[in-house]
């Protein structure tokens, strides 16, 4: 039996910058993710969730999904900022705690709604008998709109690497969470380092098991950097004593852009991306890559329509920057793959259109599975849709199987094959048998034996986009199962 950790910063009430994390110890996978405006694809909750430069209400919410083949509980305990716990029961909507879900099932649990949950900043650790996978969403209102979101982690690391990180790049500051899931207290240090070269160190001591620390660019400036300095880099967390986890809620304050995306603790020599932009209904994207381990580093990235390009990664400058419009040869929409010679990297994907912004984790060759748990997709839902882009990521060709929690009478699969490298885009105002305001969780599947996938998922509300300050999009990877 599996013992599922995850672990997650949660806001509720009234609070200043702060973010939202997840973690945990066994199936879950880490990011976010960029999406097309036009067929933009959304989650979240309809509560208000501000992260405002001037201390806006902030709430969060985050959703649970049974990616097992078995039913089974999970527990949800919320840490305070000294690391205290408080287990609630019920939680919203009168659901007792743990939550019993059947395989595909999910439930968001909204931290406003929580009865005798006071307002202030928390951890959240969900414990489960069977795989979960676990999303953690950023809504807001208030004279500037934020809204993100990000996924679980699985297990937790005495050394965590962030490929992208910025202080004051282009009005972007970095929000930096990082929480002690060890068994007692360590010391952090967060060391930055800047694509000119310049470094900086932030660190925080004491920090108690089970707390969290909030390292708010905006507000403090890292050692070795001046007000002046302009940042767009990359950072190595490491903890003196407990594994630790981390999470970086990036924004532009006074535009409302923000895009979020979980640390990893350790790399591969190859991922796959399965959805880069240039010019594509107005989004672009960028490539940010992190080496690890001493010496220089040359990194390729294939795309799936033609060309390449690549990169040269050292001790000094570890990390590098690669924006589409400047990199891919035609305007449109397109996965990749990236592939390093010898050291292990780490990989975020950023896109943007205008004031609205998304990052998701690039997705190792070594842990895509057969089958991806989406927590949540939602249809129309208080003006949100999702959409899910899964990609042939094995040597297998195969058709995708689709089942929506609640709809297993309209499970259906694709009339195409997909070989390796293709994408498929799964958009829900495009699945007419779900009604309008669905909220649920969706499983796809390969069909073919041996067959490797991995999805990734895209937020957008186009009406608040069209008619609201702030950010309305938002992005996060798919769970393999």
């Amino acid at each position: 039996m599996l013992n599922l950790r995850s672990i997650l910063t949660a806001i509720v009430g009234l609070v200043v910058l702060v973010a939202l994390a997840i973690t945990g110890t066994a199936t879950f996978a880490a990011g976010p993710t960029p999406t097309p405006a036009p067929k933009a694809p959304t989650t979240g909750h309809p509560g208000p969730r501000a992260i405002g430069p001037s201390g806006n209400t902030d709430t969060s919410s985050f959703t649970i999904q049974n990616i097992d083949t078995t039913q089974g509980t999970v527990l949800v305990d919320f840490y305070d900022g000294s690391g205290n716990k408080i287990e609630p029961n019920p939680l919203n909507g009168g659901q007792a705690n743990p939550i019993p879900l059947n395989p595909g099932q999910s439930f968001e649990v909204v931290t406003a709604q929580v009865p005798n949950l006071t307002p202030g900043q928390y951890s959240v650790v969900l414990s489960a008998g069977m795989k979960i996978g676990a999303i953690a969403n950023i809504l807001s209102t208030g004279s500037i709109n934020f809204n993100e979101s990000y996924s679980g982690l699985t297990q937790g690391a005495t050394t965590f690497y962030m490929p992208a990180i910025v202080f004051n790049y282009y009005g972007w500051y970095s929000l930096i969470s990082v929480q002690n899931v060890g068994s007692g207290t360590t010391n952090v240090t967060v060391s930055i380092k800047c694509l000119d070269g310049t470094i900086g160190t932030l660190q925080k001591t004491g920090l108690a098991q089970n707390a969290s620390v909030h390292f708010d660019l905006l507000a403090q400036t890292p050692t070795g950097f001046s007000s002046g300095t302009s940042c767009n880099g990359s950072a190595t967390i490491t903890s003196s004593a407990q594994p630790v986890v981390a999470v970086d809620n990036q924004r532009v304050p006074t535009g409302g852009n923000m895009q979020s995306y979980s640390g990893v603790p350790s790399g591969a020599t190859s991922y796959y991306v399965p959805a880069l932009y240039n010019s594509y209904y107005g989004w672009n994207s960028s490539l940010n890559i992190l080496k690890i381990g001493a010496g220089n580093q040359h990194v390729v990235v294939t795309f799936s329509d033609s060309g390449s390009t690549s990169c040269d990664l050292t001790d000094a400058v570890p990390s590098c920057l690669l924006y589409m419009p400047s990199k891919h040869p035609a305007a449109g929409y397109f996965g990749a793959t990236i592939t390093s010679n010898s050291l292990p990297i780490v990989a975020v994907v950023n896109a943007a259109n205008g004031s609205q912004a998304q990052t998701y984790n690039a997705v190792p060759t070594s842990g895509a599975t057969n089958a991806s748990g989406i927590p949540a997709v939602m249809k129309a839902y208080y003006g949100w849709n999702t959409s899910v882009t899964c990609q042939n990521v094995g040597a297998v060709a195969t058709t995708f199987h689709v089942a929506y929690d609640g709809y297993a009478g309209n499970a259906y699969n694709t009339a195409q094959t997909f070989s390796q490298g293709q994408t498929k885009e799964f958009y829900t105002p495009g699945e007419s048998f779900l009604p309008n305001g669905y909220r649920g969780g969706m499983t796809v599947s390969g069909n073919a034996a041996g067959s490797l996938i991995s999805c990734i998922v895209n937020f957008n509300n186009p009406g608040q986009m069209a008619s609201t300050n702030g950010s309305w999009s938002m992005s996060t990877n798919a769970f393999s199962k």
